[in-house]
């Protein structure tokens, strides 16, 4: 984009004469008053200043390489002037010269260029005054800055005076130069310092803005990716920034010519609307999946276009990706209009800048295909307020939903605190009550092992003594109360052990395999103990109890019944999860007991060791072959309740 200067004053009569007209009375009272406030931001770069300003010079084209004016060819032309009415498709250099008479001595002058586009020199009366640093490709581009350079009396002549200005330039780039002024210093030079902060100044202000906001709203985006409107946001100023940058780069760089320089600004432009028109979209909470698609397809195709385009149709290409951006500007303002009249004030307010901001896109595209005789674009000065006033408005949204969270926070705080204290006081009670369950629990235990054990065993012998007539024999009651004595101990043990704390089932082997091994050696039965890796094995209470009665039961009848020498015991924990608990006597067997054949209706023990195996879900075998008697217990550790 290439910006030709106008004065303010134009901008100020075309307010009050559009005040003045017919029409709707609002809508032309708001676009009245749009006008004079963009005439007020304008730079005075064209203050009526005692100045000789001069319209009409002569000019000449020539080739690229030509460091010599040419002799013949030279026509009246008037500044500003775009060389491309004069010698259409005419690239590489023109001519301009002025001349101009003094009358008495010299004195100094200042001289006022507006702009030259792209590249050129300037020499008074044969001597070069300044010259830009490449006058071909890559060609330097200083179109964007107002010259300001002093004449010094001593330079001048009596009569007549000589301004010559080289230009290099493409006719695809609107190749020109911009209005002349040879008069005193002063003015010249604020009206050049003026012309300079609009120009330049302004722009780099425009660029830091629009940078610092980008990498804000990215980061905001980086961190809350659900918030869509930021990343667009971001985009937006990327290319933002990217076309900007040419209002201020004086060179081509980073690109090889002016071509590529040209096209990636141009995408720069394209991507900026489309990018606009997303975050549009997001900050009002839409998604059109299908005309989003259809959009980027239009605008990847535009950038496609731009940068594909060979050298003679780079201004054709340009022009229409500046109509249809343009087209997109508007649609963009009119559907954000439409979707934020219902909205909130701040959607309203942005709204109405975007509009502004797409009238002055039309302005600047009617300068921009010279359908208005201007070199002053408002992009610049409406722009920036726009950028500013989305990032206020996205801001307040974050602030917003930033102090609605925190009061959601403080509400969850406050029900999380009741609820703690809430959660707190049941567990009280729920610790109180289940201290009082396992109490009774205890006592159920308890009671159901003395039931189980003593309480059998004292019913027992109590019927034992009613049906004998004769007195027993001392030896039989001593047997009596010495198996009650060794239940309870087990009880006792059992229930000291649940006290103190878990203690493996080798712990409460001990006190039995010391009490059962002395009444063995008492009776002059062998009995040879096997444990291994019950260490690792811990049982709840009743558990345990019930693994110690089987053995005991077993040990018992081995004492009682077997008539054995010998006693072997196996109390293992084998791979794969698996109690095995083997007794095995040399006695004179189970008669009626075949090989894995359930234990006989008729015994009282054996039927406890069963219902006590199929509560603690394992499998019991009673195996009497001939001699010998082998009572087996397989127990799974896995899954039950204390194992590790």
């Amino acid at each position: 984009m290439d910006h030709r200067f106008a004065h303010p004053a134009h901008l100020r009569q075309a307010g009050r004469q559009l005040a003045h007209a017919g029409g709707a009375p609002r809508a032309r009272a708001w676009l009245a008053a749009l006008i004079l406030l963009l005439a007020c931001l304008a730079p005075r770069a064209q203050a009526d200043t005692p100045t000789a300003w001069l319209g009409t010079v002569e000019a000449a084209p020539s080739g690229w390489l030509d460091e010599r004016p040419p002799a013949s060819g030279w026509q009246p032309v008037q500044v500003p002037s775009d060389w491309s009415a004069h010698w259409p498709g005419h690239n590489g250099v023109v001519w301009y010269r002025l001349r101009w008479d003094i009358a008495g001595a010299p004195q100094t002058l200042g001289l006022y260029v507006h702009y030259v586009m792209s590249a050129g020199v300037i020499s008074v009366n044969g001597v070069e005054l300044e010259r830009d640093e490449s006058l071909v490709e890559p060609l330097s581009r200083t179109w964007n800055r107002p010259r300001f350079l002093l004449l010094p009396a001593p330079l001048l002549h009596t009569g007549r005076n000589e301004l010559l200005i080289r230009v290099s330039g493409y006719a695809a780039y609107q190749p020109a130069l911009g209005p002349v002024e040879i008069g005193e210093p002063g003015p010249l030079r604020a009206a050049q310092r003026a012309s300079q902060l609009a120009r330049e100044d302004m722009n780099w202000l425009h660029l830091g803005i629009g940078a610092t906001l980008g990498c804000f709203f990215l980061a905001l985006w980086l961190m809350r990716r659900q918030e869509s409107a930021y990343g667009w946001y971001a985009a937006r100023q990327a290319a933002w920034v990217g076309f900007t940058v040419n209002f201020v780069n004086t060179s081509t760089w980073p690109f090889p010519h002016t071509d590529a320089y040209a096209a990636a600004t141009t995408a720069a432009y394209v991507l900026y609307h489309g990018c606009g028109a997303m975050f549009v979209l997001r900050f009002m909470g839409r998604r059109w999946p299908r005309r989003e698609a259809v959009l980027w397809l239009l605008l990847s195709g535009a950038c496609a276009a731009v940068l594909l385009a060979p050298h003679e149709y780079m201004k054709a290409v340009r022009h229409t990706l500046a109509w249809a951006s343009s087209a997109l500007v508007v649609a963009t303002a009119v559907v954000f209009l439409f979707l934020a009249w219902r909205g909130s004030l701040a959607q309203r307010l942005l709204s109405a800048a975007m509009a502004a901001n797409a009238l002055a896109t039309v302005h600047d595209l009617l300068v921009f295909s010279d359908l208005i005789d201007s070199n002053f674009y408002l992009a610049s000065y409406t722009a920036w307020p726009t950028t500013i006033g989305m990032a206020l408005t996205l801001a307040w949204t974050f602030v917003a939903n930033t102090r609605r969270i925190e009061r959601f926070n403080d509400e969850m705080h406050h029900s999380v605190a009741a609820a703690r204290a809430e959660l707190k006081a049941s567990l009280a009670r729920q610790h109180a009550l289940e201290l009082l369950h396992a109490r009774l629990g205890e006592r159920v235990n308890l009671a159901h092992d003395l039931h189980d054990g003593l309480g059998g065993m004292l019913i027992g012998n109590i019927n034992t003594l009613e049906r004998t007539r004769a007195p027993l024999p001392p030896q039989q009651v001593l047997d009596m109360l010495r198996t009650m004595r060794d239940d309870l101990r087990l009880i006792i043990d059992t229930a000291s052990a649940q006290h103190h704390g878990e203690l493996s089932l080798a712990d409460l082997l001990a006190p039995l395999r010391y009490r059962m091994s002395q009444l063995f050696e008492l009776h002059g039965i062998e009995a040879h103990w096997r444990v291994s890796g019950l260490d690792e094995v811990q049982l709840d209470a009743t558990q345990s109890l019930d693994v110690l009665r089987v053995l005991q039961e077993a040990l018992t009848n081995v004492f009682k019944h077997s008539r054995a020498t010998r006693v072997d015991v196996a109390l293992v924990r084998e791979e794969g999860g698996h109690l095995r608990l083997e007794v095995h006597d040399n006695g004179v067997g189970l008669e009626s007991s075949a090989a894995g054949a359930p234990p006989p209706p008729g015994g009282t023990g054996l039927r406890s060791m069963q219902v006590r195996a199929q509560r603690l879900g394992a499998r019991l075998a009673v195996d009497s072959r001939g001699s010998s008697t082998t009572v087996a217990l397989h127990m799974p550790l896995r899954g039950l309740r204390g194992t590790s």
